[in-house]
């Protein structure tokens, strides 16, 4: 049991050094444009669409459910939406036609210009994120893409960001950190803490 419990600590203590560099490598100039972007689209009454393969799908609503806790106050009532929370339209869509096409069939009819469209990737290369950017540049949206490795995606996007190394664990680590990011950007900077039920604010909990 030592030996497992001092290898097990040293792992740990790698994936602490990496994911702190990771953060430190952050080119955070890029992060800032695309979070001001998405956040200004949600102020402006425009929709955000998310989207992501495996991990990164339940970032992809992660992300889309803090945006609509967070920008509740907002006087346009923004949407944010995750192009993989209807587990029954993106199997129908991958039975009937192609998993290729499992988001950008759901843009189609619902996506409008000045829609902004977020895509999550480690590899910056799945078929069917590349085809989601493809449509949504098509229907006038803007395209964001946040990736562990540029591939494709990256020049498909208005605004990339790359962080993570490629790395899974890291750079879905870094997925979640970029959507806890917006909701600060919409909280004007400030920190979303746990209340206790009946403490004022406790609201604004997310």
């Amino acid at each position: 049991m030592t030996a497992l419990s001092t290898g097990t600590e040293t792992v740990v203590k790698q994936y602490v050094d990496d994911l702190t560099l990771a953060l430190a490598l952050l080119d955070t100039a890029s992060v800032a444009g695309l979070l001001e972007t998405l956040v200004f689209a949600l102020q402006a009454g425009s929709r955000v669409f998310v989207a992501g393969n495996g991990g990164s799908s339940t970032a992809a609503i992660h992300i889309a459910s803090d945006l609509m806790a967070a920008s509740g106050t907002l006087v346009s009532a923004p949407q944010a939406v995750a192009l993989t929370e209807n587990i029954a339209r993106v199997t129908a869509i991958a039975n009937d036609h192609s998993y290729d096409e499992i988001f950008s069939r759901q843009l189609v009819g619902r996506a409008r210009p000045r829609d902004v469209l977020l895509l999550l990737s480690v590899g910056g290369r799945s078929a069917n994120l590349v085809r989601a950017a493809r449509v949504g540049r098509e229907l006038g949206m803007t395209v964001l893409a946040a990736l562990g490795n540029a591939g494709g995606l990256a020049r498909l996007a208005d605004r990339p960001v790359v962080f993570g190394q490629g790395d899974y664990g890291l750079t879905e680590d870094l997925h979640v950190s970029l959507g806890h990011m917006a909701v600060r950007v919409l909280r004007g900077g400030a920190a979303c803490r746990y209340k206790e039920i009946g403490d004022p604010g406790a609201s604004l909990q997310v």
